[in-house]
């Protein structure tokens, strides 16, 4: 149990660092799917080799709180948000029966359908609870850029088709407790001076 929740804490503060870093980056370039892509295959790694409900929904609130105190960046509410948002779409999505299935075809499939409603359902959302806490709700402003919204998800859900049945690949290796929980402790401190001094 000690073990998760430090690897809870170090790959929340990656991810969170990632955000504040790559992902303010790419949002400059209205790429920020991308980093989408890379957050959603570090949930479902961590899934598949610590294997523990809830993990990646507490992965998801570390990241979005120091995405959130981040002091580089725009729209570090909506960031936030989004964030909580697919680690809650995923723990979701992940208590469906469909991890019987072991079929390449099927792992596949819903890496595609995964990745397309984590990407789909979070940016929706943000749109929708964003204008709530700054100002006004406007649903014709939503429907404008739902083409733009869907076009993108197929484009996550084709590459999570890719990414999602390599997140089953086996890791054998082990790590000394001792080993384990300095490192983490060490990246997790890294992590957040980083995002804490904007460096």
């Amino acid at each position: 149990m000690k073990r998760i929740v430090a690897a809870t804490i170090l790959f929340g503060s990656i991810w969170g660092l990632l955000e504040c870093s790559v992902g303010d980056f790419l949002h400059k370039y209205n790429s920020s799917y991308i980093m989408t892509i890379m957050a959603i295959s570090l949930m479902a790694v961590t899934r598949h080799v610590y294997k523990s409900k809830g993990m990646q929904a507490a992965m998801a609130l570390i990241a979005a709180s120091l995405r959130h105190f981040n002091p580089i960046g725009g729209c570090l509410i909506c960031a936030s948000i989004s964030i909580a948002i697919e680690g809650i779409i995923f723990e979701a999505i992940w208590l469906l029966p469909w991890k019987k299935y072991e079929s390449y075809t099927m792992k596949v499939s819903m890496g595609i359908i995964s990745f397309y409603l984590i990407y789909a359902i979070g940016y929706i959302s943000t749109q929708i609870l964003t204008p709530f806490i700054f100002s006004k709700f406007y649903l014709r402003d939503l429907l404008a850029i739902i083409p733009r919204i869907l076009s993108r998800s197929s484009i996550v859900g084709i590459v999570g088709g890719v990414i999602h049945p390599l997140t089953y690949m086996e890791i054998r290796f082990k790590i000394d407790d001792r080993l384990f929980y300095t490192a983490s402790a060490a990246i997790t401190a890294v992590c957040w001076l980083a995002i804490i001094y904007g460096i």
